[in-house]
């Protein structure tokens, strides 16, 4: 069978009125349904692969328009899978970089999405979308690079029709498994308010298949959303997590989402990059933002690859890496009086954007892999303890890790990082009520999510250096950030005023003091509360037990 009339014929001569009614109820056909006026044969999948096998090496790409727009369901599909097992035979390791392969391939797509709206089924989309959209996003294309295809990506999650936005993200299953989850947190953000329950389930069951391969960033995800999930959703993401866990996850309160479903993209899809160079050195409130993507979304494998020659003498996941160097870029390191960005501007030539960051990075890393070198106790049995009681820790050695706890965290964190370490601690001493973090956010310049994501990656790296700490080992710190921690230590009581002059440096360097004061103005008119932002004048007594009691509460998570 090489022309889809002998095709259609044939599968019409299968009709089963048994079966066509059970599917018919199993694929919602009535009036209101998400299927409503779906015609089916009564065919089952297996016997419509039987027919994509025997038609689909010789079926001409030109007749496959006449199945996709067929009145029947089971046509339809198998529209769709001759279109995969094609797609299939092109992408192979062999043909992947041939150039008419290449064209091919665009063409299986090109046609795939002028038609996607005849998938006008769950079964349809899920069938063929990741084997043919989710493969050509991990695959080079004459259509467009990365920056293309997530345009293409996000135009179809913009779509009003649900079959083409669930489209954008059950097509995320083929680069979640194969080193790519970016677009799978992508796109489950973007439909994370979707009203649809069958969108609830595709978001859910992505995010669990991302967690397979990625699980850290599942863990992630669910910090910065569970409270606003749909309970379907969360309980897809979650169903291959331990009992235990599963039980912490569900129990995490709901805050109900007020707003109109509105489907949010980047503002930065599809931006060539000499654009988006010029965006990324205007210094403008979004720059961290278009940075986070170039890095993520261009040259991840590069970068990855960089990180792999460092990893082991790092402290820290290539995740937390990428964050704080796209700040570093942006606001440099402790004594520098010109920022690599600013540096950047003086390379006239933007074609050799790439080769300068990967370049910047690998140096970076070098520099970073040597200050975080550290000594371990010479009592393996000591350093080898997971957890130490704090019943058995004295005040003095309660101080001494507090002390270099806080030089350590205030040496390795950026400008950003060291405001929200600092205002923490002073809210720790000062027992206010602090600024909302969405307002907070604002105040930084920085985007709700991004605060969340750094404060989370501040708490989990302190934790880590806390646990090294009671385990014996010394943090290397510079000759500047010893003689702070030994400050600290020697006249513990003074310890809120040091805080609040390395704090005010810190508001200084981020140019938010006004902000902050206009919001805490802001929300005590509308609350009645003082908002925490601590006062250089605020008289505090320190005590050491309920100081490393509010501390260890911190950073749990």
């Amino acid at each position: 069978m090489t022309r889809a009339s002998e095709t259609i014929e044939y599968m019409e001569s299968l009709q089963d009125e048994e079966q066509r009614l059970g599917l018919m109820r199993f694929f919602k056909t009535g009036a209101g349904d998400y299927g409503e006026g779906d015609e089916f044969l009564g065919i089952k999948v297996p016997q419509t692969r039987e027919v994509v096998r025997a038609a689909s090496k010789d079926f001409p790409l030109g007749e496959i328009p006449e199945l996709l727009m067929s009145r029947w369901h089971e046509v339809r599909l198998c529209g769709f899978l001759i279109l995969v097992d094609q797609f299939e035979r092109l992408a192979s390791k062999r043909l992947e970089y041939d150039e008419q392969t290449i064209k091919k391939r665009d063409e299986i797509v090109t046609l795939y999405l002028q038609y996607a709206e005849q998938a006008n089924n769950w079964d349809l989309v899920d069938l063929s979308v990741y084997k043919i959209l989710g493969h050509w996003l991990m695959l080079r294309s004459a259509l467009g690079d990365t920056d293309y295809k997530r345009n293409v990506l996000d135009s179809l999650a913009k779509s009003p029709c649900l079959w083409k936005q669930r489209m954008s993200i059950v097509c995320t299953w083929y680069p979640s498994h194969h080193g790519a989850p970016a677009w799978c947190l992508r796109y489950a953000e973007i439909h994370l308010h979707h009203p649809h329950d069958l969108m609830h389930k595709a978001v859910g069951w992505m995010l669990r298949e991302m967690g397979k391969k990625h699980l850290d960033l599942l863990r992630d995800f669910l910090r910065q959303h569970a409270h606003v999930m749909p309970r379907t959703m969360l309980r897809y993401a979650i169903e291959k997590l331990p009992e235990a866990e599963r039980k912490q996850w569900m129990a995490v309160p709901t805050e109900r989402f007020q707003n109109d479903y509105v489907v949010k993209t980047s503002p930065f899809a599809g931006i060539p990059l000499p654009d988006f160079i010029d965006i990324i050195l205007a210094h403008d409130d979004n720059s961290d933002e278009a940075m986070y993507y170039l890095l993520r979304q261009r040259l991840n494998r590069q970068l990855g690859e960089h990180y792999e020659v460092f990893h082991r003498q790092l402290l820290d996941s290539f995740e937390d890496i990428i964050e704080d160097f796209f700040l570093y870029l942006r606001e440099g390191n402790n004594g520098q009086n010109r920022t690599p960005y600013q540096s950047f501007q003086r390379i006239k030539n933007k074609d050799s954007f790439e080769t300068w960051l990967l370049n910047t990075f690998r140096n970076y890393l070098s520099n970073r892999a040597k200050a975080e070198e550290t000594y371990l106790s010479i009592d393996p049995d000591r350093h080898a303890s997971n957890d130490v009681p704090n019943s058995l820790i004295t005040d003095e050695q309660k101080l001494f890790v507090a002390s270099q706890l806080i030089a350590y965290a205030h040496q390795v964190f950026f400008p950003r990082g060291r405001f929200i370490f600092l205002r923490s601690l002073l809210t720790i001493l000062n027992k206010q009520k602090a600024l909302p973090d969405r307002e907070m956010a604002t105040a930084l310049g920085m985007t709700h999510l991004s605060y969340r994501v750094m404060v989370h990656r501040m708490k989990h790296n302190l934790s880590k250096f806390r646990q090294r700490l009671l385990c014996g080992e010394q943090l290397r710190l510079d000759e500047q950030h010893q003689h702070m921690a030994q400050q600290i230590y020697n006249d513990f009581t003074h310890l809120y005023p040091t805080l609040m002059t390395y704090y005010t440096q810190s508001i200084a360097t981020l140019k938010c003091a006004d902000a902050i004061s206009q919001l805490r103005q802001h929300y005590y008119e509308a609350t009645g509360y003082i908002a925490h932002e601590p006062e250089p004048s605020t008289a505090i007594t320190i005590n050491m037990a309920g100081f490393w009691e509010k501390l260890d509460q911190m950073l749990i998570y």
